[in-house]
């Protein structure tokens, strides 16, 4: 992410309609791949495609759901999610196709936390309150696979809200970056203030 945040911005702007927004859970640290969950963003709840591993976790399945995307949003997933992927689906993600990282894009606003901090900040609410808990995911997972199913569903969930709430929070960065007068290098002295969505 070496382009100014308004490059970064206007390129969220001009491509959200045809942008997917990319959460992964893992079977454990450094392990495989357990759920893909893919969204498009959208006002209201969008529809998240998510792939699970020994279901429908396939390169196939999971070239289909990338389709038509000009622009990937994850948080972190330049560092963690794409690289995963990358190593157990290689070349099922389109050439070329921009990263726009929540996490990077945060910590070049003065911003260094993790999502579900920053969903607080935005005041984005989580549907349940279990998929809120951290480090969570994995030990879902272990479950599940012993026969488990509501720790399966709470797994899908948590991974779900991972994916929808990307979408309120690359609205609220962009849309401080993209205010009339906002200069990058002002972010030195003073960190953003930014717009709280509404109760």
């Amino acid at each position: 992410m070496t382009q100014p945040l308004t490059y970064w911005a206007e390129l969220y702007r001009r491509n959200r309609t045809k942008a997917l927004c990319l959460d992964i859970e893992t079977t454990g640290w450094n392990k495989p791949i357990s759920v893909i969950g893919l969204g498009r963003p959208k006002d209201g709840i969008p529809d998240v495609i998510q792939l699970v591993k020994g279901q429908n976790l396939s390169a196939e399945n999971l070239r289909w759901a990338l389709q038509g995307c000009e622009l990937l949003i994850t948080y972190n997933g330049i560092h963690f999610d794409l690289k995963r992927i990358r190593k157990e689906f290689p070349g099922v993600i389109p050439y070329g196709v921009p990263v726009l990282d929540l996490f990077r894009f945060a910590k070049r606003c003065g911003i260094r936390t993790d999502l579900k901090t920053l969903e607080n900040t935005f005041q984005i609410e989580r549907m349940e309150e279990s998929t809120k808990r951290r480090g969570i995911a994995v030990k879902l997972w272990r479950r599940s696979q012993e026969g488990n199913a509501e720790a399966l569903r709470q797994l899908l969930e948590y991974n779900r809200q991972d994916v929808i709430n990307l979408y309120p929070v690359a609205e609220m960065l962009t849309e401080v970056v993209l205010r009339p007068g906002f200069r990058e290098h002002d972010l030195r002295q003073r960190p953003p203030r930014f717009p709280v969505i509404p109760e």
